[in-house]
C-alpha cells in the first residue's frame, strides 16, 4: 500500500471525485482518483490522487511528503552522486535501484471515460409549499372559491402587523421631532424675554 495511505473505499475508479481525509474525519481535500482499489491495494509508490480543490487551511499540519521509503531512499542517492539532481538514473546507479525502482513521471494517464466527460447536470432550486398559489377546494367550498388559504393568513398578520409596527416607529418620532422644535422654540422665547427685560 502507498506510503500515507491509511484507508480508502472499495470501488474507486479512475477519475472518480474523491475526498482526502485525515485519521480524524477532517476534508483536506478534493481530488480526482489516479488509480483504481485495486492498484491503491498493489502498488508501493506513486500519485493516487490529484487535488482538485483544497478545502484545509494551510498550516494546520506540519507537511509531511517525501517521508516514504521509496522518497528517503531517492534522497539519500541523489546526495551520494548515485541519481542525478532530477532524480534520473546515471552511470553510477545500481542495478538493483533500475530493475525494482518504476518511475510513474513519464507515463500517459490513461484515456478518460466518456461518462466522466459530461458535464455535471445542473440541479434546480427547490420550490417551498409556500412559494405555490395553493387553494385547496371541496364541494361545500365551491361557492367560497375566493377565500385565502391558511399560509395567506399567515402571512396577510405578519404584514399588517409589520406595517403597524412602522407606523408607530414613525409616529413616535415625529412625536420627538415637535418635542424638540417646541423646546427649542420655548428656549429662544425665554432668550428675547431675557434680553427684553435686559434692555
Amino acid at each position: 500500500m502507498l506510503p500515507g495511505l491509511l484507508r480508502y473505499e472499495d470501488g474507486i475508479e479512475l477519475y472518480d471525485e474523491v475526498v482526502l481525509m485525515t485519521t480524524k474525519g477532517e476534508a483536506i481535500a478534493i481530488g480526482i482518483a489516479q488509480m483504481t482499489t485495486v492498484d491503491l491495494q498493489t502498488c508501493d509508490h506513486g500519485v493516487a490522487a490529484k487535488v482538485k480543490r483544497c478545502i484545509m487551511e494551510r498550516d494546520t499540519y506540519p507537511r509531511r511528503w517525501g517521508l516514504g521509503p521509496v522518497a528517503l531512499k531517492k534522497k539519500q542517492m541523489k546526495t551520494e552522486g548515485k541519481l542525478d539532481k532530477y532524480g534520473r538514473p546515471n552511470e553510477k546507479t545500481p542495478d538493483s535501484w533500475k530493475k525494482d525502482y518504476v518511475s510513474h513521471e513519464n507515463d500517459t494517464p490513461p484515456p478518460v471515460p466518456e461518462d466522466k466527460l459530461k458535464a455535471p447536470e445542473i440541479q434546480k432550486a427547490k420550490t417551498s409549499i409556500l412559494d405555490k398559489d395553493v387553494t385547496m377546494k371541496t364541494e361545500d367550498d365551491e361557492d367560497e372559491s375566493e377565500k385565502k388559504p391558511k399560509e395567506h393568513k399567515h402571512k396577510d398578520k405578519k404584514e399588517k402587523k409589520d406595517k403597524k409596527e412602522k407606523k408607530d416607529k414613525k409616529d413616535k418620532k415625529e412625536k420627538k421631532e415637535k418635542k424638540r422644535k417646541h423646546d427649542d422654540d420655548g428656549e429662544k422665547s425665554e432668550k428675547k424675554k431675557k434680553k427684553k427685560s435686559k434692555d
